[in-house]
């Protein structure tokens, strides 16, 4: 990998503070952070802090950051309605894009920014973080190395307790948590996504006003996957980043929970009746694995995983989703994603 590369952060409250102190350091090998935009200056104190810009670094105009700051890429942690204005600056700017999910707020918006990026000849990449976490990435593995006999279905969950004064709505629900595991899955099963059915409702208004929401995938090549989420239990089965995820094979059922996995089986030799299995080792995983992959790119290489084109079908399952919820009907992933191209 060549020289460290440079990176203005747009967005620094939030979860963007969550990158410039947590992300930014397992990267720091491969990229830097050297300007800082937010249109609310508290938030520029948290770039000043943790990755230790000057005043003078941080913007609340993004055109001037770009303008007075040679970067090799920007890193979008806005909100999603914001995306797309970040990445036409970007890309007038003529530097790379880091994008958090989902990349746009729409598929509509989404494939204006893949149109644009591709037109521009740029390069982005959106941060499916969880897809690339080591016990998914485990899991991912041993289901295609085929030892375990052929992917039947999958089940996720990712349940949480309720919070005083927690609100959702079942498009927040599927575009911002939801996106994940239907990521995730597309890893698992090595293909898209045929078809959707979602359904999302409020189920105690007299407690929280946050919906949770159930959802059944068939993918193009024949597999299911059946999803589970809400953060208005009683009782919090998981975490976040720690989703419980089973892999029905044939001869054995892996089992992802809280970053451990197992394996069972009662079909006999040569497979376990209980085991744990030792996670994949590698030295990046989740963002720094994207982030590193995302730079290598700049430099030549492959692209990542997650490169724009490939994420607009991430794209087009969650707004499905969010279509099913409307509508209440089964939507054709594939046959929704042509029409809005032919819009």
């Amino acid at each position: 990998m060549s020289v460290k590369k440079k990176m203005i952060q747009v967005g620094c409250g939030g979860f963007g503070a969550y990158w410039l102190e947590v992300i930014m350091p397992r990267v720091n090998p491969f990229a830097e952070v050297v300007a800082a935009v937010d249109v609310n200056e508290a938030a520029l104190k948290n770039a000043e802090k943790f990755v230790g810009l000057k005043p003078e670094k941080c913007y609340t105009d993004l055109q001037k950051a770009l303008m007075e700051n040679e970067a090799d890429f920007v890193n979008v942690v806005v909100p999603p309605e914001f995306h797309e204005n970040v990445i036409d600056a970007a890309i007038a700017a003529g530097v790379d894009v880091i994008c958090e999910k989902p990349l746009g707020d729409s598929i509509e918006s989404s494939i204006r920014i893949c149109r644009k990026i591709k037109a521009a000849g740029r390069k982005l990449a959106v941060t499916m973080s969880h897809r690339f976490e080591v016990e998914k990435q485990t899991v991912e593995a041993m289901v295609k190395s085929g030892d375990y006999g052929k992917l039947n279905y999958v089940v996720s969950r990712l349940t949480m307790k309720r919070t005083p004064h927690y609100e959702s709505s079942p498009e927040t629900l599927i575009s911002s948590a939801l996106i994940h595991n239907l990521d995730t899955i597309r890893g698992i099963c090595g293909c898209n996504a045929k078809s959707v059915y979602a359904n999302c409702w409020v189920g105690a208004p007299e407690l929280s006003s946050g919906v949770s929401g159930l959802a059944i995938v068939e993918m193009e090549n024949g597999t299911r996957a059946v999803f589970e989420e809400s953060f208005v239990n009683g009782s919090g089965m998981d975490g976040w980043s720690d989703e419980y995820l089973r892999a029905e094979c044939t001869n054995a059922t892996i089992v992802a929970d809280h970053r451990k996995v197992t394996v069972r089986s009662d079909m006999g030799y040569p497979y376990p009746k209980s085991a744990e299995i030792p996670l994949l080792e590698q030295e990046y995983w989740d963002h720094a694995l994207i982030i590193h992959d995302f730079v290598r790119w700049l430099d030549g290489g492959d692209p990542p995983t997650t490169m724009y084109e490939e994420n607009l079908q991430c794209c087009a399952l969650t707004y499905a989703a969010i279509e099913s919820v409307r509508t209440g009907q089964v939507i054709d992933v594939q046959e929704y994603l042509k029409q809005h191209m032919e819009k």
